[in-house]
């Protein structure tokens, strides 16, 4: 029974996408008529993505005591997200060259891509030309570089913006309070997403490229487990592991279910809240992460380029190309998510770096697109690990006890605060 109790939320969205994976193997492409359904979800979350990332961000810097604890943050935050994201590329060069996602798959390069040109501007991934872009989810790191700067000028100026911060405060509040509302929906939406996902791709599923489908499944659920139970375990131990399981299987089965680590960001939040993060590690690693810290998308990035190095007969473990596979996922998983209108960026890293034609982006697509929902779960969920891992760098091994105190003893002073209010 406890069980249930505490994976109640779980079990009913795990349910939901059950249920719409069956109806979509039996419609095949006429699940298609979900979509509406799908996107209506969807859309509600998104609609929170902007207005949560902002506020919650400039609550959390706001309330910091200085700007050296955001640097140190920010500082542990990039160096967890490029380790991390080396280990994924040397662990999935070791399973594609042992397995061979290639063989057997009887490929013909003679497609050609209409839109094969990627968008490498770097300055669009930081900042906007317009301040109304500002609020677009297309220009995520551009809204969470300017949040930044907003909270620590709000931090600033002390008591004299302390009515701005205690209005962030509680805005932050009700916007989580919506996206508690949008879950309810979550069931519904997660079913009607993946019964379009399975009608429609079922063919693509089964084609030549299942085996490369197959083996990216079984890697991907060892990286998720393996990797995300020792991220838990050096963030806190047991406790650690057993309280980031508890928690983090709705934003898994939301990023599943809608392929989007954006779309995943308010389940995140919530998961971190849950597991016991402070407000700022968490409303900083968490939205940042979801732009940069892909460990997912370096898996993908390296099962192209395996694939690529197989059929042009490229030896992958020849130093040179083993040092550029690694270095290429790891900047496109960065970067390919968070430049606006990105298009084929990965593809085209690649292409340049190993000197593949051009021809062979259209099968690196096709790749991409068939294994991006467990990708897009390992990005989420990994987020949540290294924001309890940062917590365990900065505040100490006892974290997870001092932010219980620390939450419970806020809580007692806003409800005395209340009381007097009321008295008043």
């Amino acid at each position: 029974m406890s069980i249930l109790k505490n994976y109640k939320s779980s079990f009913i969205l795990l349910f939901g996408i059950i249920m719409g994976s069956i109806i979509g193997a039996v419609m095949g492409p006429k699940a298609s008529m979900l979509t509406p359904i799908a996107e209506l979800f969807l859309n509600l979350l998104y609609c929170c993505i902007v207005p949560m990332i902002f506020t919650s961000l400039v609550s959390a810097i706001a309330n910091m005591k200085s700007t050296k604890q955001l640097g140190k943050i920010l500082g542990t935050m990039l160096f967890l997200f490029i380790v991390t994201g080396i280990i994924a590329a040397v662990y999935m060069i070791v399973v594609c060259v042992i397995l061979d996602p290639s063989k057997g798959a009887n490929i013909q390069l003679n497609q050609t891509i209409e839109s094969g040109k990627a968008n490498t501007n770097f300055v669009s991934m930081l900042t906007v030309n317009d301040f109304n872009l500002l609020w677009s989810r297309q220009n995520l790191m551009a809204l969470i570089i300017f949040t930044i700067i907003f909270g620590i000028a709000t931090s600033s100026l002390g008591e004299k913006a302390s009515s701005v911060i205690q209005f962030f405060d509680q805005l932050s509040k009700v916007i989580m309070k919506i996206v508690g509302y949008v879950m309810y929906l979550a069931p519904i939406g997660l079913g009607a997403f993946f019964a379009t996902l399975v009608g429609e791709q079922g063919a693509q599923i089964v084609g030549p490229l299942s085996r490369s489908l197959v083996i990216f499944i079984g890697a991907s659920l060892v990286y998720y487990l393996i990797s995300n139970t020792v991220l838990a375990f050096l963030s806190a131990g047991h406790d650690g592991v057993k309280v980031f399981w508890k928690h983090i299987m709705p934003p898994t089965l939301t990023s599943l279910g809608t392929c989007s680590s954006a779309a995943a960001i308010p389940t995140n939040l919530i998961a971190g809240q849950e597991i016991g993060l402070s407000d700022e590690i968490n409303n900083i690693a968490v939205p940042m992460g979801a732009n940069l810290h892909k460990d997912g998308a370096v898996l993908i990035q390296i099962l192209k380029i395996v694939f690529m190095c197989k059929i042009f007969d490229v030896n992958i473990l020849e130093p040179k190309n083993f040092i550029t596979a690694v270095m290429v996922s790891v900047l496109a998983s960065c970067v390919m998510g968070a430049i606006p209108a990105g298009g084929y960026t990965g593809e085209i890293f690649i292409v340049s770096a190993f000197g593949f034609p051009e021809v062979s982006i259209p099968l690196m697509v096709l790749i991409g697109t068939i294994t991006d929902a467990p990708a897009t779960a390992i990005n989420t969920t990994g987020d949540v690990g290294v924001a309890m891992l940062i917590e365990r760098m900065i505040n100490g091994k006892d974290w997870m006890k001092k932010n219980k105190q620390a939450k419970e003893q806020l809580k007692q002073e806003e409800q005395l605060t209340g009381k007097q209010a009321i008295l008043s």
